[in-house]
C-alpha cells in the first residue's frame, strides 16, 4: 500500500514548521534562553512536538509500506532505519531525541534549561534530516 501524500505532506511541513520556531527561540546564547521562563517552556513544547510529529510520520511509512507496527518512538526509528538502511551515527542521533522528548515527557529525570537549549540547537535538526531523507526515498518508490 501506498503512504498517503497529504499526510506525509502535513506531517513533514508540521516537523519542520516546529524546527524552524525552534531555531528562533535559541538563537540568544544559553543565559539569555534560561531566563526566560516562557523561552524555556515553549522550546520544551516544540522539541516534544517536532518528535511527535517524525514519529507520527514515523508510523505511517511503517503501516502503509511495510505493514508493520512497531510500538513506541524509539521502536518506529528503529525499524524505519532498518528497513531504508539507515547508518548507526544517524539511528544513534533519533534515538537520542526520541529519549530525550520521553524524559521531557514522563520527567524520569530533571531536565535542566541547558539541556534543552543544548538537545535544540545541537540534536534536533536530525529530524529535518529525517524528513528530507524520506522525501528522497518516497520519491524513488513511485511504482508501490
Amino acid at each position: 500500500m501506498r503512504p498517503d501524500p497529504e499526510r506525509v505532506a502535513r506531517l513533514s511541513a508540521e516537523i519542520l514548521q516546529r524546527l524552524e520556531k525552534l531555531s528562533v527561540y535559541t538563537r540568544s546564547e544559553l543565559a539569555d534562553f534560561q531566563a526566560d521562563e516562557r523561552t524555556v517552556l515553549a522550546a520544551k513544547m516544540l522539541l516534544v512536538e517536532a518528535v511527535e510529529g517524525a514519529a507520527a510520520l514515523c508510523n505511517h511509512i511503517m503501516a502503509r509500506v511495510f505493514r508493520e507496527a512497531p510500538g513506541g518512538f524509539i521502536l518506529c526509528f528503529e525499524a524505519l532505519a532498518t528497513r531504508l538502511g539507515w547508518e548507526e551515527p544517524f539511528r544513534q542521533r533519533l534515538r537520542r531525541v526520541a529519549r530525550f522528548r520521553s524524559e521531557l515527557i514522563h520527567e524520569y529525570r530533571e531536565i535542566t534549561p541547558e539541556q534543552v537549549y543544548r538537545v535544540a540547537r545541537e540534536e534536533a535538526h536530525v529530524l529535518a534530516e529525517m524528513v528530507r531523507r524520506l522525501r528522497e526515498w518516497l520519491q524513488t518508490q513511485e511504482g508501490l
